[in-house]
């Protein structure tokens, strides 16, 4: 049987070759995966939430900091570099290139039943994101 952290791992992978599809796939039918953006629920959201990343950033590389399992459920501290150098599509507009180079750290639980991900929450810092990439001006925080 396949394991939560060997579905993790290939996950990973499949960022790293921006395959939107071959994500998607690991995942059940009617998954969704909850980020401080929103839900994305079903295969087709979810290949839509990458591609719009893969566009935005086609650099975008990520990497797994630390690994931890427990059952059925894999979780990882991870960092995601890349450049913005194609608009980033919002539900509130785009957001033009502004050609900086961005790391994102956050943490994933993924939890894997029958070889799938049934459930996936993804936790990292949106304010410093867009700080990041000039967006929020100096000295404003999140409160």
């Amino acid at each position: 049987m396949t394991t939560a952290r060997e579905i993790s791992d290939r996950y990973t992978e499949a960022v790293n070759a921006h395959d939107a599809e071959a994500i998607a796939a690991l995942y059940e039918d009617g998954a969704a995966l909850s980020d401080p953006t929103g839900e994305f629920t079903g295969r087709e959201a979810i290949v839509g939430y990458w591609r719009t990343y893969f566009d935005a950033f086609p650099d975008l590389q990520a990497r797994d900091e630390h690994r931890y399992d427990v059952g059925d459920t894999a979780m990882n501290e991870w960092s995601v570099t890349g450049t913005h150098s194609e608009p980033l599509e919002t539900p509130e507009g785009a957001i033009p290139a502004t050609g900086k180079r961005t790391t994102l750290r956050g943490c994933d639980i993924l939890t894997v039943r029958d070889g799938l991900i049934q459930s996936h929450r993804a936790y990292y810092d949106q304010m410093g994101f867009l700080a990041q990439l000039g967006l929020v001006p100096d000295g404003v925080t999140a409160s």
